[in-house]
């Protein structure tokens, strides 16, 4: 038997809701979608200034008849009628090639022989939002026409032809994108006795990629290139001379991805990335003369607003001369949180930061809090119901506003790259190998869109999912022994 409790929601109030204490918080959020046309994902749930979260559900409090249960949150647009007439696969002509590409949401790249480490790569390279701008303007802007801007070019292309909103066949082709990338490395031209492109490493394709986009990209008046802008992490490595620890040696350096090795005890991204920041080298000592073992510890000083990283997952086997692959499961979670991992001057830079949007969210709170006991009987019309992040960034998003419409951009404008303020990051991307070697095998991108929808990006073949090629616990932490790369979005704190 449910418990009845009362909804406040904005300025109105619903009484007697009966909640299944026995079933997921997310049935009841169902029901308040029902009541309120405010869908779950868009739902904060409050009782008692305490936030009721989807994996720990109804656990966390203590329910009595009539609890007061503070709901925030918006409906979104009102659902209009479409402007054009709703066209279905039915009433389309079946033998013209281009007559489903009106309804194509997302689109695939076609694979002309073992090009999928390039077209999952690509799918994952789509998901930076500020690098088709980028792009755009090397594009209109640059009369070279060396390798570098040949890729660059080349990948505007193969990206603008990703766009929906663009009419294009329902496939792009990456031959242009490939033959510039087996021109500036040879190994990408490789071929197998029966004359088929080989398979190659879809981290070496992404590495070329951004190397030469940024040699693309140097020197057009930003302070930073625009690729370490999106993508550079500093690292501070400190190497102690364990004979002699008198004698210790910081230097910094740059990078563009995270490495994540794998070892025996490795279970979490977390340890992974951990155990790859500290090592053992050997190297030569001043003090001793000789070479001599350093204890070498790595810590980030500088995040970029998009972090990629890499499960090392290809080890050499000599018995066998291959790269054999590491089968092992590593969990990864779908936020990421690497304030650990950093500078302790950097940590303290991102607390700062953090402090500021908690003190900003309980200030929400408590001001929608407050509302709770003011039930009125009759209101004028209510305005849009604002939920707490909303709130929060209220400020902001006025100035911003206004500074946007002062006037209209010009092509010259530098892009706005996002920077992580927080360190903490979202999964946008995952690059999987389905097989057993580097040499063999094939690669799937799955990339979530602005909506929060994760689609499987399999060559030319695009379907939506729900992370049905790993195991997913209750805890929201992706497992899986298939998964080689990663790529994350900055995400403010919460």
């Amino acid at each position: 038997m449910g418990t009845k409790v009362s909804v406040k929601w904005d300025k109105q109030m619903y009484r007697d809701v009966e909640v299944d204490m026995s079933a997921p918080l997310e049935l009841f959020k169902t029901q308040l979608w029902t009541l309120t046309g405010v869908s779950p994902d868009r739902q904060t749930l409050m009782i008692k200034g305490k936030k009721l979260r989807d994996d720990t559900g109804w656990a966390s409090v203590t329910l009595k008849p009539n609890t007061m249960v503070l709901m925030m949150g918006t409906t979104g647009e009102l659902i209009s009628e479409p402007a054009e007439k709703i066209v279905f696969a039915e009433d389309l002509d079946q033998d013209d090639p281009d007559a489903l590409n009106q309804l194509v949401v997302k689109r695939g790249l076609q694979n002309f022989g073992n090009l999928c480490y390039v077209n999952s790569t690509v799918q994952c390279l789509n998901q930076i939002d500020e690098l088709q701008p980028v792009l755009d303007q090397l594009k209109s802007s640059s009369s070279e026409n060396n390798h570098p801007v040949q890729l660059a070019k080349a990948l505007s292309s193969l990206l603008t032809s990703l766009d929906p909103s663009i009419p294009a066949p329902a496939s792009g082709k990456p031959l242009a994108l490939f033959n510039v990338l087996k021109t500036i490395n040879p190994v990408f031209a490789e071929q197998n006795q029966m004359g088929m492109n080989k398979q190659q490493d879809a981290e070496e394709c992404w590495s070329l990629i951004l190397s030469q986009l940024a040699i693309a990209l140097q020197n057009r008046g930003e302070e930073e290139n625009p690729v370490d802008q999106m993508f550079g992490i500093s690292m501070r490595e400190t190497s102690t001379n364990q004979e002699s620890t008198d004698e210790v040696l910081t230097v910094t350096t740059k990078h563009r991805l995270l490495r994540c090795h794998i070892g025996n005890k490795t279970s979490h991204l977390f340890e992974g990335l951990k155990e790859s920041l500290e090592e053992d080298i050997e190297r030569n000592s001043e003090v001793l003369g000789r070479d001599a073992t350093f204890k070498q510890i790595s810590k980030i000083e500088k995040l970029p607003g998009y972090l990629a990283v890499q499960m090392v997952r290809f080890r050499w086997k000599a018995a066998e001369s291959v790269k054999a692959k590491i089968l092992k499961s590593i969990s990864f979670p779908f936020t990421f949180d690497v304030l650990d991992l950093c500078t302790e001057d950097l940590q303290a830079k991102l607390k700062v930061r953090r402090n500021e949007e908690i003190k900003k969210h309980d200030e929400a709170v408590a001001r929608a809090q407050s509302q709770v006991d003011e039930v009125e009987a009759k209101t004028p019309e209510p305005e849009k119901p604002k939920d707490a992040d909303e709130t929060m960034d209220e400020t902001a998003s006025a100035a911003a506003g206004a500074s946007a419409n002062d006037g209209e951009a010009t092509p010259e404008k530098p892009v706005n790259i996002i920077t992580s303020e927080t360190g903490v990051y979202e999964l946008v991307g995952v690059l999987t190998h389905q097989g057993r070697i580097a040499e063999s095998g094939h690669y799937v991108s799955w990339c979530k869109d602005k909506d929060g929808a994760w689609w499987q990006f399999d060559d030319e073949k695009v379907s939506p999912f729900a992370f049905h090629f790993a195991r997913t616990s209750h805890r929201g932490v992706l497992l899986s022994s298939q998964c080689h790369s990663y790529l994350l979005r900055t995400h403010g704190w919460r």
